[in-house]
């Protein structure tokens, strides 16, 4: 194996805590053909990363390290399959000219290869599915709030970030909306222990939170100001691609109710066998209602005649069989299920309702905002009946 230098070492180690902290399972020094440097996996989405470390932020060394990234990157993702290639590019600074170039390089002659790049000071920029939250604006860019320190730059919209958040929230809605404790939390530690997060998590979230101005300094507890900023970011954050997978009934029935009866004798089984705190790896993938179905077993709904989605925490041929459905010749979806990237803030939060679990409100509201089937609509409904309390404070 060849020999890895510290420098480009700890890169490694900072891409390893930058995935896992986004809920992403890492694999270091995968035992695959070529030597790749990282695999990493979120649901059915799986990446071979191979990682180049630029000592200068100068286009001749960089353009050359991207392309000698992407083709091995490529190489090695041929040995694994159903994974892609993510070639990432490192440095002790990198400037956005020279960044801006390298994707454009990419752009000519790769664009179906995923890049990422990132610096010590905390700029990250990747151009691949699934890794949308990991991106963070240069510090140059102005954006009017106090300058975050880069070096502890932290997104605020990771899988288990969103999660602390409805927490942080949830005693703003109501609770057949968003299933979350509601308790007074004074610091991280108490949010960690209401969250069910590591101490390291929760302190990085609230530190995050009040270098961007979303923190009452002043308070006895952690409380957001300007939440309707953090909305409308948070909303941007989840703008992302989602490979939906079209399934249909083995055996026509009523819809709606065949989809309810389904999912209450799978829901029976999964909600009295899993203790609340345990937020482990599952037997049986967890399940929930998303988009407009979760709305209307939520109470408000607005939008009919649309093929219901089902959040899956993963695929598996035992779930597809137990619901009734199958994938093939599904042209016409009776049903899609979708793999969320942030699982745990999709099924911690999710509400309860007649033995079937469906996505929270605020999560409703983040997904249908830009559908293109009423989805405006039927946010606006949410944000009136539902994100009031939170956006009149």
């Amino acid at each position: 194996m060849p020999r890895v230098s510290k420098p480009e070492r700890a890169y490694e180690n900072q891409l390893v805590d930058l995935f896992r902290d986004s809920g992403w399972e890492v694999r270091r020094e995968p035992q695959v053909p070529g030597e790749a440097d990282l695999v990493v996996k979120n649901g059915n989405l799986e990446y071979v990363i191979e990682l180049k470390r630029a000592p200068e932020s100068r286009r001749d060394r960089v353009v050359p390290l991207l392309a000698e990234a992407i083709l091995q990157a490529q190489a090695y993702a041929h040995k694994v399959p159903q994974a892609h290639a993510l070639a990432i590019i490192a440095s002790p600074h990198l400037s956005s000219a020279v960044v801006d170039q390298a994707l454009e390089f990419h752009h000519n002659y790769a664009p179906d290869v995923a890049v990422g790049f990132l610096d010590d000071r905390g700029f990250r920029v990747f151009r691949a599915p699934g890794l949308e939250s990991l991106n963070s604006p240069p510090p140059e860019i102005d954006q009017g709030r106090r300058a975050v320190p880069e070096s502890q730059s932290y997104s605020l919209f990771s899988d288990l970030g969103q999660w602390m958040l409805k927490v942080i929230l949830a005693q703003h809605i109501e609770p057949r909306f968003l299933s979350a404790p509601r308790r007074k939390i004074r610091n991280a530690s108490e949010l960690a222990l209401a969250a069910g997060v590591s101490q390291v998590s929760a302190s990085r979230l609230v530190r995050q939170l009040e270098a961007e101005g979303f923190l009452d300094r002043y308070a006895d507890q952690i409380e957001l100001v300007r939440i309707e900023d953090l909305l409308e970011e948070w909303q941007a954050a989840e703008r992302r691609a989602f490979k939906e997978i079209p399934c249909r009934w083995v055996i026509p029935g009523h819809g709606r109710k065949q989809l309810e009866s389904a999912l209450q004798d799978y829901s029976a089984r999964q909600i009295h066998q899993q203790p609340a705190e345990n937020y482990g790896e599952r037997n049986s993938p967890r399940v929930c209602l998303g988009l407009f179905a979760a709305a209307e077993a939520l109470g408000v709904g607005f939008v009919q005649g649309v093929p219901p989605v089902l959040y899956v925490e993963r695929m598996q041929a035992e779930l597809i069989q137990q619901l009734g459905i199958s994938q093939e010749r599904a042209i016409q979806a009776d049903v899609y299920l979708r793999i969320p990237s942030h699982k745990e803030s999709i099924f911690r939060a999710a509400v309860e309702h007649k033995g079937v679990l469906a996505s929270d409100a605020l999560q409703v509201w983040l997904d249908v905002s830009n559908h293109p089937s009423r989805g405006k609509e039927q946010a606006d409904r949410i944000r009136d009946q539902v994100l009031s309390p939170l956006l009149s404070r």
